[in-house]
C-alpha cells in the first residue's frame, strides 16, 4: 500500500513539472547549441522564426553576435532581420551581397566591403548605444570601418531606442502582407548560422574579442526560444565549440517531505546546496575543478516575470492542495577550472540535475525542461543584504555554523544568507546561499523565464527572525565597522592588488584561480573581476626541490614566474574592516602546493584596500529631486517619486570591475513621471557644483526632445551652461558634455542669430578653465565643434600648428597637433614664434593656448548684410589664455587654411575675414581688417592675419554660378552650337575657296580668313577635353597655345572686318593701298601669335589643365586652358574688351550713316524695316557684338542672358553661313552654275564677264545728297561696291579703290575663363585690281542700299 502511495505521489510531482514547464512558455528542453551550427541548406530548412512570448523588449543599447558561413556566392543573403513592430521598417538587421557585409539600423543602411568570404566562418558583432550616430562593427574580433549608403545614414538624436516587439527571424528577410508574414525569396542565407546572441548593453571590443564565449542577457543561444525548429536541426560542428568557465544556472524545483509538512525557504536553501555539491561532484570532467560560488533559493514565481504569474496561480493552488510538496526557484553560479566546452557543461550538467535526489527526509525532483545553464562574462558578487537565521529542522553538518542576521540598511533588500563549509575534497567549493524575505527592491536576474523583480515577497519564512532595523555604520577614523554584540554581520567589498612568484610550468591564470578559490572559500569570502595584470618570466631557472605526498623525486629545473593579479573580494563577516583585512592577508600568505606548482606570496608584495560605501547624493533630474542616502557596495535602495509618492524610484551601488570604488549606478526612474517638461522650468534650478552635471543632463534631454528652441529657451540654456562653468570644476568628461551639449544647440533648428558671441564665449571659457591635462595637450570633439588646449614649453616653442579633419555628418571631427595638412585637412592655422613674446607671466604655470573649431557655418550669420557674401568654410580660432593684451599687429603673420564647402569657380570672389564680437551692435559680425588671401584654389583658401581670432573665407554670392541644372543644359547647348557651327563653317570656307569668283573683293577675303579662324577655335574646343585625357602635359599645354591662338585670330579679324568697314563708309580717302590684303592677314594671324609667344616665354606655366571649367559636363572634366588668372585677363578679357568696344563704336557711327542716307533717299526709293533689320542683325554678327552679353550677365537677369549668350555665339557660324551663302544672291548663283545641272543649273551670264572700268561722267549733286559718291555694287560681284569721289570744281577722271561693307559678323562660343565666347566674321572690301583698272562711280541717287547686306 505504502509503495502505491509512494508511485501516485511521484506521477503527481512529474505532472507538476509538466505544468511548470507550461508556465515558462511551453518550451522544450533540447540538447545544447552550443558547439553546433544551423545549416540552412538541408531540404525545408528555411529560418527560425523567434517565439511570441520571447519578445525582444525596448533596448536603449545593444549588442548583437553572430557567427556566417556562407557556402554558395549568392548576390543578396541575409543573417537575421528584426523588424519594427508597425511592420514599416527594418529595425535591426545584418544582411550581405557577395561579400559585402550591409548593417540595418532603424531603416539606415551601412556598408562593410569584401569582408564575409565564401566558405569560412565569420563571426559578426555589432554593437550600438543611443548617443552614437551609428553603430560599430566587429569582425573576427576586429572592428571595420563601415561607410553609409547615403549621405543621410548618420542617426538622428531622436532614435533613442530599438522598439520592442518586433519580429525576429534567421537567414531569411521577411515582411507583412495584410497581417500575414511573407518570406523574402532570394535573400536567403545559402549556408550556416551559429551562436546568435543579444546583450541589452554596448559591450567593448575587450568583452568581443576575449569573452566571444558568454551569452546574450536579452537572447541566449537556445533552441526553446524559437519557432521552426523541427525543419532546421541543429549540426554537431567542431569548429563552433567554445571552452569557458564561468556559468549560470537556474532551475525549478520540487521538495517532498515524507512526513507531510511543507517546506521553509531555509530548509530548501541548505538541501539545495547538499544537493547541487553532489551533482558538482557527480560531474565526470577530467582535470577539472568546478567551484560552487553562489546559490540562491526563493520561493517559486519570486524570479518569474508578471506575464507568467498568472499562469502559476493555477499551479501554486494545486500545490496547495498537495500534502509535503514544496517548489522552489534557484540559481547557482559556477567556477570551472581549467575552462571546459560550454555544451558538454550544458549537456552532462542537465543530465545529473534532472536525476531525483535524496537526503534525510527530503526528496529533490527538477525536470531538463527546467533547467537553463548559460555562461557568464564574470562571476557577479552576491548583492544581498543578511539577517538572521535561526537554527531550522534541517540537520546540519558540524561545519555549517547558524549565521546571525544584521540588520539590513534602510529600504534595501534583505535576504537570508548562509556560509556553508565543506570538507577538503578533490572538488573543494565555497557557497553563498540567500532566500527572499520581504522587499520592495529591483534586483534584475538575466534568464528567458526568470526575469525578476523581487517584491512583496508572500512567502511565509518559517524559523526566521529579523531583528529591529539597525544601520552599519563605518569609524573612518579607525577603518573599523561598528558592530552590534548581537552578532550582526555585514558584507565588506575589498579590493586586492598581489604580487606571487610561481614555481613549476601550467597556465599561472588557472593557478591563480585555483589557489584564490581553495584559499579563501573555505573563509566564506568571494572572489569576483579577477585579472591577471602582467606576467614576467625569470632571466634564469633555479633548481626547485619538488616533494610528492607518494615519492620523493630528484631536484629539477622547473621555471620561475612572477605575476600580479587584482580582484575583488566580498567577505560576508561580523569583523570589524581591519581584522578583515588582516585575515585576508594572513590567508594570502600561506604557501600554496599543488603537485608540482608551488606558488608564494610575500607580505609585502599583497595590498588590500577596503571599498567604501557610496555617499548620499542629492541628484536632480527631470523627474524631481531625489536625495539618496549612503548605501553599501551592491546594494539597491529607493525612494518615492517626485511627482507620484505612490511609485518608487530604485538605484543602486555597485561595483565596477575596472574600479576599486563603489559607484552610483544610474536611477531606475521609470515608475516616476517627468516634472521637468520645459526648459523654462530650469529657471527654479539654482545651479551649484554638487549638481551641475544633473543640470547638463537635463538640458541634453530637453534639447534632444525639441528640435526647434525659441529666444526665450536658448537664453536660459546657455545662461545655465554659463553657471555651470562658473560654479564648476571644468575637467575634461564636463567639458566635453558641456561641448555636446553645445554641438546639439548648433545642430538645432533654431535661430542662433542673437546668441553667436555667448557660444563663442561659452566654448572659449571651457578651454580656458580646463584642469587635469594629461601631458602636453588635450582635445575634446563633438559632432559640430571641437576644442583643443595645449600646454606651451616657453623655452622651446617655435611655432605650433593646428589642424582638422573628417567633418561628415554625424562623425566627431579628428584633431592633430603639429602635422602637417593632408587632403582630408578642412581647418589649418599656423603660429608664429613671435606670439610667445604676449605669454601671461604666472609663476609655475604654463602658457596655454587654446584652438576652436566650429563646423556649423550658420552660427556665424550677420545682420543685414549688404555684400551679398556668404561665409564658404568652416570656423577655427586660436587665442592666448590669460594673454598679457590683445594679439594684434604680428610682424609674424598667423597663417589659415580653410576648406570650401563649396567648391569656389573661376568667376567668384573670395575674402578672408575675422569675426568681430563688436559689429552689428554687439552680435557681431564679419571683418577682412588685418587679414589678407594668401593663396586660392578652387579647394582651399590660405589666409595671413596679424592677430589671432576666428577666422573664416567668405564668397561673393552676387558672383555665385548658376545651379547645376542650368548649367549642364548650357554646356549641351554650347557643345551642340560649336558642332553644327563647325559644320557650316566648313561650308563657308569651302565655298569661298573654290569659288574664285566669289573672293575677288576684300570684304570675301577677310570673310573667308575670319571662317578659317572660327573654324580651327570651333574644333579645338570641341577635342579639347579628349586631348587632356591623355594627361600629358606637352599636349595640354599645345591644346591651350592653340585654343588661345584661335580665339584671338578670330576676335582680330572681327576687329580687322570693322576697320575695313570703317574706311568703306565712314573715311573715305583718295588713296591707293597697296598690298591691302597682305597687310591685314599679318595683323590677323601674327598679333595672336606674338601674344602666346610671349606667354609662352614669359610665364610657360600659365598654360595647362583646368578641372574646374564651366563648359565641362562635370567638375571631373579635364579641360586645357589658361590658368593664371593674370595672363587670363590680361592676354584675353582685356583684349576681347578692347575689340569689342571698337567694333561697337564703329557700329554706332555705321548705324547713324545709313540713317542719314536713308533720310535723304528720295520718297518711294527707301528700303523696307524688314531689309534694315536684317542689316543691322548682320552688322551685329559681322563685329562680334553678340560677346558683349558674356560682359551683362549679372543680378537676376544672369541666368537669362547666359542662355542668350550661349545660344548666339554656339552658332555664330551658323549664322555666318547664313548672312554670307545662304541669303546671298551672288553665292547662291555661282551653286546653281558650278553644283546644280539641268533646269536649275544656271549659265554664265555677262554681268560675270565685263570689264571693271568705265569713265563716269560728270554730274551735279542733288541738294540732299552727301559731298561724296556712295559705294555702289561692283560690275564683277554682288557683293562688291567701289566708289569714286568726284568734285563739283574738277571734271578730271578720279579712280580710287577704297574698302567696302559687304560681309557681316559671326558666331561664338563659350570659353572656358570669362563665359564668353569670341569670334568675328568681317565681309570683304572691294579691292583694286592688281592691274590698276578702275572701278565706275554714280552719282548718289537712291540713297545707302542695305541690300547689300543680305542678298
Amino acid at each position: 500500500m505504502e509503495k502505491r502511495s509512494e508511485q501516485v505521489k511521484t506521477l503527481f510531482i512529474v505532472l507538476i513539472l509538466s505544468i511548470i514547464t507550461l508556465n515558462n512558455g511551453g518550451s522544450v528542453k533540447c540538447d545544447s547549441l552550443w558547439g553546433k551550427q544551423l545549416d540552412f541548406m538541408q531540404k525545408d530548412c528555411n529560418y527560425w522564426l523567434l517565439k511570441k512570448e520571447h519578445k525582444i523588449p525596448e533596448l536603449k543599447e545593444l549588442s548583437v553576435c553572430v557567427n556566417i558561413k556562407r557556402k554558395i556566392s549568392n548576390s543578396h543573403w541575409t543573417a537575421f532581420t528584426y523588424l519594427h513592430p508597425d511592420k514599416t521598417r527594418i529595425e535591426l538587421g545584418m544582411k550581405g551581397s557577395g561579400s559585402d557585409l550591409y548593417i540595418i539600423m532603424f531603416g539606415r543602411v551601412w556598408i562593410k566591403s569584401s569582408v564575409v568570404s565564401l566558405g569560412n566562418w565569420h563571426s559578426v558583432c555589432m554593437t550600438w548605444s543611443n548617443s552614437m550616430a551609428e553603430p560599430k562593427v566587429y569582425v573576427n574580433g576586429s572592428k571595420v570601418d563601415l561607410k553609409a549608403q547615403s549621405k543621410e545614414t548618420a542617426l538622428d538624436p531622436e532614435y533613442q531606442s530599438v522598439a520592442a516587439g518586433g519580429t525576429l527571424t534567421l537567414a531569411v528577410a521577411h515582411n507583412f502582407s495584410n497581417g500575414e508574414m511573407n518570406i523574402e525569396t532570394g535573400k536567403e542565407l545559402q549556408g550556416s548560422l551559429s551562436m546568435f546572441r543579444v546583450w541589452k548593453h554596448e559591450r567593448s571590443a575587450e568583452d568581443i574579442s576575449g569573452l566571444n564565449c558568454t551569452d546574450g542577457d536579452v537572447l541566449h543561444w537556445e533552441e526553446q526560444i524559437w519557432a521552426n525548429v523541427m525543419n532546421c536541426k541543429p549540426i554537431l560542428d567542431i569548429t563552433q565549440k567554445c571552452d569557458w568557465r564561468y556559468y549560470e544556472v537556474k532551475l525549478v524545483f520540487i521538495i517532498r517531505r515524507e512526513d507531510g509538512n511543507k517546506t521553509s525557504t531555509e530548509d530548501a536553501r541548505e538541501v539545495a546546496d547538499q544537493w547541487l555539491t553532489q551533482v558538482i561532484k557527480d560531474l565526470q570532467l577530467r582535470e577539472t575543478n568546478i567551484y560552487l560560488n553562489k546559490v540562491l533559493v526563493q520561493p517559486l514565481g519570486g524570479l518569474h516575470t508578471a506575464s507568467s504569474r498568472n499562469a502559476e496561480e493555477g499551479t501554486m493552488q494545486l500545490l496547495a492542495t498537495s500534502p509535503g510538496i514544496s517548489q522552489f526557484d534557484c540559481l547557482a553560479h559556477l567556477n570551472v577550472i581549467p575552462s571546459v566546452d560550454v555544451g558538454k557543461i550544458q549537456d552532462e550538467l542537465s543530465e545529473i540535475l534532472a536525476k531525483p535526489y535524496k537526503v534525510d527526509h527530503y526528496e529533490i525532483f527538477t525536470s531538463p525542461e527546467a533547467i537553463f545553464i548559460y555562461p557568464l562574462e564574470d562571476l557577479i558578487p552576491d548583492t544581498t543584504t543578511p539577517i538572521t537565521a535561526t537554527a531550522t529542522s534541517l540537520p546540519r553538518t558540524p561545519e555549517t555554523p547558524t549565521t546571525a542576521t544584521p540588520q539590513p540598511m534602510p529600504a534595501v533588500t534583505t535576504q537570508i544568507l548562509t556560509t556553508a563549509k565543506t570538507s577538503t575534497t578533490p572538488i573543494q567549493m565555497e557557497t553563498t546561499t540567500a532566500v527572499v524575505s520581504s522587499s520592495t527592491e529591483t534586483i534584475a536576474i538575466s534568464t528567458p523565464f526568470m526575469e525578476t523583480t523581487l517584491a512583496e515577497s508572500s512567502s511565509t519564512i518559517k524559523d526566521t527572525t529579523v531583528l529591529p532595523s539597525t544601520s552599519l555604520t563605518l569609524n573612518t577614523t579607525t577603518s573599523s565597522s561598528t558592530v552590534s554584540h548581537d552578532g550582526i554581520i555585514s558584507d565588506s567589498y575589498f579590493n586586492v592588488n598581489i604580487n606571487v612568484t610561481i614555481k613549476g610550468s601550467d597556465d599561472p591564470k588557472n593557478i591563480i584561480e585555483t589557489w584564490l578559490n581553495e584559499t579563501l572559500s573555505s573563509e566564506g569570502i568571494s572572489v569576483f573581476h579577477f585579472k591577471l595584470v602582467t606576467s614576467s618570466k625569470h632571466a634564469q631557472k633555479r633548481s626547485v626541490e619538488t616533494i610528492s605526498s607518494k615519492v620523493v623525486g630528484k631536484p629539477s629545473q622547473l621555471s620561475v614566474t612572477s605575476h600580479r593579479c587584482v580582484f575583488h573580494a566580498q567577505v560576508t563577516t561580523s569583523s570589524n574592516i581591519a581584522d578583515t583585512q588582516q585575515q585576508i592577508h594572513l590567508l594570502l600568505e600561506k604557501p600554496y602546493t599543488s603537485g608540482s606548482v608551488c606558488l608564494v606570496a610575500k607580505p609585502q608584495d599583497i595590498f588590500i584596500s577596503y571599498i567604501w560605501p557610496c555617499p548620499e547624493h542629492n541628484h536632480h533630474t527631470r523627474q524631481g529631486l531625489f536625495k539618496w542616502p549612503q548605501v553599501g557596495v551592491q546594494r539597491i535602495t529607493s525612494l518615492p517619486c517626485t511627482g507620484n509618492p505612490e511609485k518608487t524610484a530604485y538605484r543602486e551601488c555597485f561595483l565596477d570591475a575596472n574600479s576599486n570604488n563603489a559607484q552610483w549606478k544610474s536611477p531606475d526612474l521609470g515608475q516616476c513621471q517627468v516634472v521637468v517638461n520645459r526648459v523654462s522650468d530650469l529657471e527654479d534650478i539654482t545651479v551649484t557644483n554638487d549638481n551641475a552635471e544633473d543640470i547638463l543632463i537635463i538640458i541634453k534631454d530637453l534639447i534632444h526632445e525639441n528640435k526647434y528652441l525659441d529666444e526665450y529657451e536658448l537664453s536660459t540654456i546657455l545662461n545655465k551652461l554659463a553657471d555651470v562653468i562658473n560654479v564648476s570644476v571644468i575637467t575634461p568628461p564636463l567639458g566635453e558634455f558641456i561641448l555636446n551639449i553645445t554641438s546639439d544647440i548648433l545642430e538645432s533648428k533654431s535661430n542662433l542669430l542673437p546668441f553667436t558671441n555667448s557660444i563663442l564665449n561659452i566654448t572659449e571659457a571651457v578651454g580656458d578653465q580646463m584642469v587635469a591635462l594629461n601631458g602636453n595637450s588635450f582635445s575634446l570633439t563633438a559632432s559640430a565643434l571641437a576644442i583643443s588646449v595645449v600646454n606651451i614649453d616657453q623655452e622651446n616653442f617655435h611655432n605650433l600648428t593646428f589642424g582638422v579633419s573628417s567633418t561628415n555628418k554625424g562623425l566627431n571631427p579628428e584633431i592633430y597637433i603639429n602635422q602637417e595638412p593632408f587632403d582630408g585637412t578642412v581647418a589649418f592655422i599656423s603660429l608664429p614664434s613671435e606670439i610667445q613674446e604676449r605669454f601671461p607671466i604666472v609663476n609655475d604655470t604654463s602658457p596655454r593656448i587654446q584652438f576652436q573649431f566650429y563646423g556649423v557655418p550658420t552660427l556665424f550669420q550677420t545682420k543685414n548684410d549688404p555684400d551679398e557674401k556668404e561665409l564658404n568654410s568652416y570656423v577655427v580660432s586660436a587665442s592666448v589664455t590669460n594673454a598679457t593684451g590683445p594679439i594684434e599687429n604680428l610682424k609674424e603673420y598667423v597663417a589659415v587654411t580653410l576648406h570650401h564647402l563649396t567648391t569656389k569657380k573661376k568667376d567668384q570672389n573670395t575674402q578672408c575675414v575675422y569675426w568681430d564680437f563688436n559689429k552689428n551692435d554687439g552680435y557681431g559680425g564679419w571683418s577682412p581688417k588685418g587679414c589678407w588671401t594668401h593663396n586660392i584654389s578652387k579647394d582651399y583658401t590660405t589666409c595671413l592675419c596679424d592677430h589671432m581670432t576666428h577666422f573664416g573665407v567668405l564668397l561673393d554670392v552676387s558672383r555665385t554660378p548658376i545651379d547645376e541644372l542650368n548649367e549642364r543644359i548650357l554646356t549641351i547647348i554650347t557643345y551642340m552650337g560649336c558642332g553644327v557651327s563647325s559644320c557650316f563653317l566648313g561650308i563657308t570656307v569651302l565655298t569661298y575657296t573654290l569659288l574664285e569668283k566669289l573672293r575677288r573683293d576684300y570684304p570675301s577675303k577677310i570673310l573667308l580668313n575670319l571662317s578659317i579662324a572660327l573654324l580651327g577655335l570651333n574644333l579645338v574646343f570641341l577635342l579639347n577635353s579628349w586631348f587632356s585625357s591623355f594627361g600629358v602635359d606637352g599636349v595640354c599645354i599645345a591644346v591651350a597655345v592653340t585654343l588661345h591662338y584661335f580665339l584671338l585670330a578670330s576676335f582680330t579679324w572681327m576687329g580687322l572686318g570693322a576697320v575695313n568697314m570703317y574706311f568703306a563708309l565712314v573715311k573715305v580717302f583718295n588713296v591707293y593701298v597697296p598690298s591691302y590684303i597682305l597687310k591685314f592677314c599679318l595683323l590677323g594671324w601674327g598679333i595672336p601669335l606674338i601674344i602666346c609667344g610671349m606667354v609662352l616665354a614669359i610665364k610657360r606655366d600659365a598654360y595647362g589643365v583646368d578641372s574646374d571649367s564651366q563648359i565641362t559636363l562635370d567638375d571631373s572634366e579635364m579641360f586645357c586652358w589658361i590658368q593664371n588668372d593674370v595672363v587670363f585677363y590680361i592676354s584675353v578679357v582685356s583684349y576681347i574688351a578692347f575689340i569689342l568696344l571698337c567694333n561697337g563704336s564703329i557700329f554706332l557711327v555705321v548705324l547713324i550713316q545709313i540713317r542719314n542716307m536713308q533720310v535723304n533717299q528720295p520718297a518711294g526709293t527707301r528700303s523696307g524695316i524688314w531689309k534694315d533689320l536684317r542689316a543691322v542683325a548682320s552688322l551685329t554678327f559681322l563685329l562680334g557684338l553678340t560677346w558683349s552679353v558674356a560682359f551683362l550677365a549679372w543680378g537676376p537677369v544672369k541666368v537669362f542672358l547666359l542662355y542668350l549668350f550661349a545660344i548666339l555665339n554656339s552658332l555664330h557660324g551658323f549664322f555666318i553661313f547664313v548672312f554670307h551663302c545662304l541669303m546671298k544672291e551672288n553665292v547662291r548663283k555661282q551653286w546653281r552654275v558650278h553644283l546644280c545641272c539641268g533646269a536649275l543649273k544656271l549659265q554664265e551670264c555677262s554681268e560675270w564677264s565685263q570689264t571693271a572700268t568705265v569713265v563716269p561722267k560728270h554730274k551735279p549733286n542733288p541738294p540732299n545728297t552727301f559731298p561724296f559718291m556712295a559705294s555702289v555694287r561692283s560690275i564683277k560681284s554682288n557683293s562688291t561696291q567701289s566708289s569714286t569721289v568726284s568734285s563739283e570744281s574738277s571734271q578730271r577722271q578720279v579712280t580710287i579703290t577704297r574698302p567696302d561693307l559687304g560681309f557681316v559678323y559671326e558666331n561664338s562660343l563659350v570659353i572656358p575663363r570669362a563665359q564668353a565666347g569670341l569670334s568675328v566674321l568681317p565681309s570683304d572690301a572691294s579691292p583694286a585690281t592688281g592691274s590698276g583698272l578702275e572701278f565706275p562711280s554714280r552719282p548718289w541717287k537712291n540713297g545707302f542700299n542695305t541690300d547689300i547686306y543680305s542678298n
